[in-house]
Order: C-alpha cells, then structure tokens, then sequence
C-alpha cells in the first residue's frame, strides 16, 4: 500500500481565532500562527496535524494522506492517472503552508477532497499542551481518523478499497431515523482500527466527524471538565465502540462536524487477529446523540 496514515486534515474557517480557542483550551492541542492567517494546531513532533485555513464556509477542506517515500508518491499518483482520477497539482506556496517536501490533491467519487503527501517538514520541537493533555496517539498510526460523507457509495467503496489500497476493517448498519438507515464501512492504512470510514449520510461541513486519540481515560475526563467549563455543545455522551474498543464521547467543532475524543482504541495485527464483521449497533454503551446547536 503506498499510503501509510491520515496526516493531517485542512479545515475552512470563517473565524480562525474559533479554531484556535477551541483547539488550544477545550481539545489541548498546541498552536502556532502560519502564514496568510492561517493557524497550525500541533498533537505531537511535527509541525501540525490540524491546519485552519481562512475561507468563506466552515467545514472540512481536505484530510491529508501520508506516503513513506517520494516512490511510494509517485507510485500512488501512477496508479490514480491510470484509474482515470483528475490530479490537482500542488504550488510552491501550497507546499509551504502545509509543511511538506510533495503533495497533489484529488477529489474522490463522493466529492470529498484529499491530499497526498510525502516528507513532512518540522523541527520536531516536542509538544506540549497549554492546559495539560499527557500525549496524544500518532506516530506511525497518524492523526486519527475521518469519517466522510460518500453520498455516492459504491462507487467510494470501490475506489477506496480497490484503487487507493485500503483494508476493509468492519461494516456498521446504523439506523439513525425511522425511515433512514445509513451504511458505514470502515477501513484501514495501518494498525489503527480504521483511518477513513464512508457513511452514506449527507454533511453540508464535509465531515461527519474526526477523532483524536489520546494516552489515558484520565485526559478524556479532563477534556469532559473543560467542556462543561466553557459551555461547549456536546455531540455525544462517554460511549465504548464496539469496533475499536475507543471509550470517548463527540464534541461539536467551529466547523460544524464533530470531534471525536477518546482512549484505548485498538491496534490491529490485521493478519493474525481479524475478521471483517457487520453491526447494527454502534457501541457497547453510552455513545447517546445530540443534536447539533442552532446556526
């Protein structure tokens, strides 16, 4: 497979400076001023995992795909040109707001967005959270995952799975009104459970949600007290998945998707410990939705 993890993700914003209260004193993320207004949120060595870009909607512009070589790049750029995928070439400039040595850019069948990238960029200076949080889950597993809209799901299976390489991890049925009933198929790019799931459900902001993972129950805790400090909408209550085994609840972000927020999650030797299964139910417990807040 020539893409190895989720990098980082692009986020629009019509009011960076939301992002930056957000992610510095709600989720503890590190911040640091990047150029044209644009701001880098910091989880681990690298320079960013989260950058906000100033724009004219709220929502999720693009989620970042890592390759472990300038090959591995341009084997995977090779293998789209010839599935027929339009190729966005990269500027200078876009290299150097993002941090990285390559990127192109390409929109898959559900109109989502996605960058692929080679040779991050940082001076590796460590991170440190502004209100405490011990370490968040990265490394070689990247930033987390992304769940998107793929209103055109077949065809985003097939491109995922088939073209882009990934591994099918499990199948979720999830019944979220009476008469709507949404797939879910999640995959995979490394030993993290899932990177990247399709949800055959429409998301005006572009993302259904994103998580982060940090190291223990006692930074999810922590964040849930900040939460109800600052008044933060919430998305979910405390839950277990029944996929990933990740204890974390769903924060409602200033771009109008959710955050998901957790521990524990499951680090998979996919060759020896797995088989794909399908759920009709989300979570062991808890998990309990809410609406998200009026505009």
């Amino acid at each position: 497979m020539s893409i190895n993890q989720l990098a980082y993700v692009v986020v629009e914003s019509t009011d960076v400076e939301k992002w930056r209260i957000f992610g510095t004193q709600i989720i503890g993320l590190a911040s640091e001023p990047a150029p044209d207004g644009a701001l880098y949120l910091k989880a681990d060595a690298r320079r960013h995992r989260i950058l906000v870009v100033p724009g004219e909607r709220d929502g999720l512009f693009a989620s970042a795909w890592e390759c472990v070589s300038e090959e591995h790049h341009r084997s995977m750029k090779q293998t789209l040109v010839e599935s027929g995928v339009e190729i966005i070439e990269s500027t200078p400039l876009d290299r150097e707001l993002r941090c990285v040595t390559g990127l192109f850019s390409f929109v898959d069948p559900s109109d989502n967005r996605h960058e692929v990238i080679w040779g991050p960029i940082s001076d590796f200076a460590p991170f440190v959270s502004p209100v405490g949080v011990e370490r968040f889950v990265t490394g070689s597993m990247g930033l987390g995952h992304v769940v998107l809209p793929s209103m055109n799901f077949d065809k985003s299976l097939e491109f995922w799975r088939g073209v882009a390489g990934f591994g099918l991890s499990d199948i979720l049925h999830a019944q979220l009104a009476p008469d709507f009933r949404a797939r879910i198929f999640f995959m995979h790019c490394n030993p993290r459970q899932h990177s990247l799931a399709l949800a055959e459900m429409p998301q005006p902001s572009g993302c259904v949600h994103m998580m982060l993972e940090v190291s223990s129950l006692d930074d999810v805790g922590r964040a849930l007290d900040r939460i109800a400090q600052h008044n933060v909408p919430m998305a979910s209550s405390l839950g277990r998945h029944v996929n990933d085994d990740m204890v974390s609840f769903y924060v409602w972000t200033p771009g109008g998707f959710a955050l998901e927020f957790g521990c524990g999650g499951l680090v998979m030797d996919w060759a020896n410990d797995h088989s794909v299964f399908e759920t009709t139910r989300g979570s062991h417990w808890g998990h309990h939705w809410v609406a998200p807040p009026a505009q």
